[in-house]
């Protein structure tokens, strides 16, 4: 429409003040993974003044900062540090003000984690926490803050299983475009109990994917509701990797034994994990540098193959347009006010809190 149109010439014209004066980026889960990956990465672009990682521990955060030096020559003073578990409210909320001036973040941190509930009796599954509530009640916290102003650009890492992904039937439950109302709070609060769910690895996918059709739509409509800033949700595709060293039967076993096997089915960038992840996190540079590329609210990531969804590679496209739940601005409205609604409800837990044991998360495909 002519007002989107105005607004994303708006948010451009922004973009191009934070370029002439340079771009300090965010990233969460940056110690390791595609996130220290795009950090790596992110380093060599000229536009780009600083970094700014947050780790879970500042003991991670000189382990990754002291090896980010060595790989890219950059001073120490090039980066800063913030520590923040998101699956710790409090240090959500300690973290807020801890983070410097900048003028682009990426909520990369998160993973395929157990198929449990959150630790703290917040009645959240742990792969919700970790991949979109954190992330939801981080922003709304920046942006009470003042530290989210008009022009900043956040982009949410999402993921192709929040759709059809045929390439993984029948490991990952399959919605066929049929995600309503009344989902919403299943998929917050339920550990994935729907069609096989006796099987480990479905269920543990089956709670991702959920996690990931929340985050991707609840940040979709943060574009209505702020459109003075740019958002995205993307995707780095299958990379398989550190994504993969906690999955259930059989995801973990043969991305470790038979990498190249998906590489053959066209479903990863690469044979080798390495090299998929840097082909993987050039999407997060993409999005992350230079004038916006896509239109605010939009999901780019892998498009179709053979006229379907199948892996998680090739050339991005607004998937959008292409699932019927990611474009019902109603619906992702919905789902942003029952986001917060659980968010409360975490608050209202918060003090008894307990902090979610590290070894049960991995890094980000």
């Amino acid at each position: 429409t002519l007002a989107q149109a105005v607004l994303l010439r708006a948010s451009c014209r922004e973009s191009r003040k934070f370029r002439s004066a340079m771009v300090v980026i965010a990233i969460t889960g940056a110690a390791s993974g595609v996130g220290y990956e795009a950090a790596r990465q992110l380093s060599a672009e000229s536009e780009v003044t600083k970094l700014v990682l947050t780790v879970r521990s500042a003991q991670k955060a000189e382990v990754a900062l002291s090896k980010l030096v060595q790989e890219t020559g950059k001073d120490k003073s090039f980066y800063e540090f913030v520590v923040l578990d998101l699956s710790d409210l409090s240090s959500i909320k300690a973290a807020v003000p801890s983070f410097p001036a900048f003028d682009r973040i990426c909520l990369n941190a998160g993973g395929l984690s157990t198929t449990t509930m959150h630790a703290s009796g917040n009645g959240i599954t742990e792969n919700m926490v970790i991949n979109t509530m954190g992330h939801a009640v981080l922003v709304d916290g920046l942006l009470a803050a003042g530290k989210l102003p008009a022009g900043s650009r956040v982009v949410y890492i999402g993921s192709e299983v929040a759709r059809s992904l045929w390439s993984f039937v029948p490991m990952l439950p399959n919605y066929n475009g049929n995600f309503k109302e009344k989902d919403i709070d299943w998929a917050i609060g339920t550990n994935y109990n729907g069609c096989g769910s006796c099987c480990p690895i479905r269920k543990q996918l089956g709670d991702y994917k959920n996690s990931k059709i929340i985050g991707q739509m609840h940040f979709a409509h943060l574009a209505k509701e702020h459109p003075n800033i740019h958002w995205v949700s993307t995707s780095p595709g299958a990379i398989g990797g550190p994504f993969a060293e906690k999955g259930n039967f059989p995801v973990k076993q043969l991305m470790a034994c038979m990498p190249c096997m998906f590489r053959c089915l066209c479903v990863t960038h690469a044979c080798s994990p390495s090299v998929s992840m840097q082909i993987g996190t050039k999407r997060y540079v993409e999005v992350l540098t230079g004038e916006p590329k896509w239109e605010s609210g939009s999901m780019p990531m892998s498009g179709k193959c053979c006229c379907c969804f199948w892996g998680g590679n090739g050339a991005m496209i607004d998937n959008r347009p292409e699932v019927s739940y990611f474009r019902d601005e109603a619906l992702c409205e919905k789902t942003a006010a029952k986001v917060r609604e659980w968010a409360t409800r975490w608050e209202a837990v918060a003090p008894q809190q307990a902090t979610m044991d590290p070894s049960t998360v991995v890094a980000k495909k």
